[in-house]
């Protein structure tokens, strides 16, 4: 297996530290000095491998044993059922469709699609099926897109850094992958952000190194036997408990990105919350802890906004820097990345009104952190989608401790805490839909961050957004 020699990004090299006597401090010697001083102030966790005990029902969590370790010529000539015909599904369709017969199950052929499923020889299933009980019967015989591609990169000469985490995965992700690209480094970024793994199975066989950025959710760690050769972990709270079933469930699942390395893999944790160190745990390799260390002249200049940001690019710099990338290259790369739609995306000022689209906000955490991240100056808040039964006691003082004036109510969930932010003080509006909170906006600045999945009235969160952007550009909407 490939491994690049980089250095550990707590060190300072030490031609950086005899320059540093010699001349003013840059932005990358404070880089070094920060990150040291993180590290140094940290119990180094290489050594602690836990055993942890499976109180969930394995069937849904572990890889199981006939599709353990399985690869691409395994599949050659068997009867494969695809589970599931969304993207993954057509991309494991395109992929495999010339080794073996091919069967496609799908929810819309109806209700009882999955009653045949025990007749195939393997399953393949994608990230969107929730475990059910045709499913559980049939583990044995599951894998997943994300478990081929895994599997056949851990047999290949390239490099898998796989980011997982609550929130901020898909922005560490797309910037660990432009922090590459920008340092010429040959990277491609699949994954949860919308590029099925198996779409780029042919890239395995490239003969310039290259890195495979992915993001992997709860649903794609599932069903892997194999872990990435480097992992990222940036939060953990409660999330997906409907799809999973239970915390329990949804832990074991985070854990797969680093239960599987071997002692030559590294995982980089961020500091907070005490979850994402319990997931690295897991791993046999080297486990890194990063915090927020960024020079202050780099953290005003990236287009990354709050706090929770300001750790996605940390967790990024220790990656790119365990790659052996120069601070100097990675400091430059920052500034010039692209902020991802949906996420605390400034929209302008339209009709007197500054808009901040969040959409990808689903949890109460998540609109916490983006309160935070204006400091509490916002007029208006959005909030409310799919009730998942979250506890929204945190985002209730986070409301009452900020500068908000007037919180806009959607269904379902933002429907039923009304009376609880009411008892705030702050004045609640409560409407059926989003083009209706769209004309009640109030004040200077308006922030959609519903705190809740969106399924309830929109495909998903970036339909949800973008219906945002559709509404407040409308001429019809006035102040």
């Amino acid at each position: 297996m490939h491994r690049v020699a980089g250095r550990n990004p707590g060190s300072i090299h030490p031609r950086t530290r005899t320059r540093r006597v010699e001349r003013h401090p840059s932005d990358e010697d404070v880089l070094h000095r920060r990150v040291a001083t993180h590290s140094a102030n940290k119990r180094d966790c290489s050594a602690c491998i836990t055993t942890h005990s499976r109180t969930c029902d394995p069937q849904r969590i572990f890889h199981s044993s006939l599709t353990d370790n399985m690869r691409i010529d395994d599949l050659q000539g068997k009867n494969v059922c695809i589970v599931g015909f969304g993207k993954e599904g057509k991309a494991a369709k395109n992929a495999l469709e010339k080794l073996c017969r091919i069967t496609i199950l799908d929810r819309n052929d109806g209700e009882e699609y999955l009653k045949n499923v025990h007749q195939f020889d393997v399953i393949v299933k994608s990230p969107g099926v929730p475990p059910c009980k045709e499913l559980d019967a049939v583990q044995d015989k599951v894998t997943s897109g994300t478990a081929l591609f895994l599997e056949e990169a851990r047999h290949s000469p390239h490099t898998v850094i796989g980011v997982t985490g609550s929130k901020g995965k898909s922005t560490t992700t797309a910037l660990i992958h432009h922090i590459l690209e920008t340092t010429g480094k040959h990277s491609i970024l699949l994954g949860n952000i919308g590029i099925p793994a198996l779409d780029h199975l042919q890239d395995l066989q490239n003969t310039k190194h290259t890195y495979f950025v992915m993001e992997l959710s709860s649903y794609q760690l599932m069903n892997i036997g194999c872990s990435p050769h480097i992992a990222v972990i940036t939060s953990f709270f409660p999330e997906h408990l409907d799809y999973h079933g239970s915390l329990e469930n949804y832990t074991e699942a985070k854990k797969n990105i680093a239960r599987f390395q071997r002692e030559e893999d590294i995982t980089f944790y961020a500091d907070e919350p005490e979850e994402t160190k319990k997931i690295a745990e897991i791993s046999k390799g080297q486990k890194i802890e990063y915090g927020v260390c960024i020079p202050q002249r780099s953290q005003d200049a990236t287009p990354l906004r709050g706090q929770h940001n300001l750790r996605n690019i940390s967790g990024a710099i220790h990656v790119a820097q365990h790659l052996g990338i120069e601070d100097a290259a990675i400091l430059h790369a920052i500034p010039t990345f692209k902020p991802l739609p949906h996420r605390l995306e400034d929209l302008g000022v339209h009709h007197g009104i500054r808009w901040i689209n969040d959409s990808i906000s689903t949890t109460p955490q998540s609109t916490i952190a983006a309160i935070d991240a204006f400091d509490g100056n916002i007029s208006t808040l959005i909030l409310g989608g799919q009730d998942r039964g979250l506890d929204f006691t945190e985002l209730m003082k986070c409301i009452a401790d900020s500068n908000i004036h007037t919180v806009i109510c959607l269904p379902d969930s933002g429907h039923r805490i009304a009376k609880d932010i009411e008892k705030t003080g702050v004045h609640v509006v409560i409407v059926a839909s989003l083009e209706e909170a769209m004309k009640k906006i109030t004040g200077s600045s308006c922030l959609l961050s519903p705190a809740s999945p969106s399924y309830n009235q929109f495909k998903n969160f970036e339909e949800r957004g973008e219906a945002f952007r559709k509404y407040l550009l409308s001429p019809a909407l006035s102040k």
